[in-house]
């Protein structure tokens, strides 16, 4: 009895938190609009250091966990929807090996690879 009430606090107190299982049997939570939020930025500040020739920002937290979790793949899906896509990792190493590997965000450029000046 006691445990359910606490399990019931536990939820209330969570409010709008999303979860998915991590490898080790525990639970990550996160804010759905905050994961987003993390993911584009990446995404932006990735396209920017790419123009600007320097490295990449590290990954979100999010994107750690994902790549930590039991279930990669419905982790991925549960914490980013049908915006993985946008992501500048490559989806396939982080859903079947967990690895977080930058991928080319230019068609038919290689990552690292200097872009043509178009400005002429």
């Amino acid at each position: 009895m006691l445990r359910g009430k606490l399990r019931k606090l536990e939820k209330s107190l969570r409010g709008d938190l999303s979860s998915f299982e991590l490898a080790d049997g525990t639970r990550y939570y996160y804010d759905p609009q905050a994961a987003f939020s993390q993911a584009f930025l990446f995404f932006s500040d990735s396209m920017k250091a790419d123009h600007n020739g320097s490295p990449r920002p590290d990954p979100p937290e999010i994107l750690r966990a994902v790549a930590g979790a039991r279930n990669r793949e419905d982790a991925l899906e549960r914490a980013l929807g049908g915006f993985a896509h946008i992501l500048p990792v490559d989806r396939d190493a982080l859903v079947e090996r967990g690895e977080l590997v930058s991928r080319p965000l230019v068609v038919g450029q290689d990552l690292g690879e200097p872009l043509e000046d178009l400005s002429e």
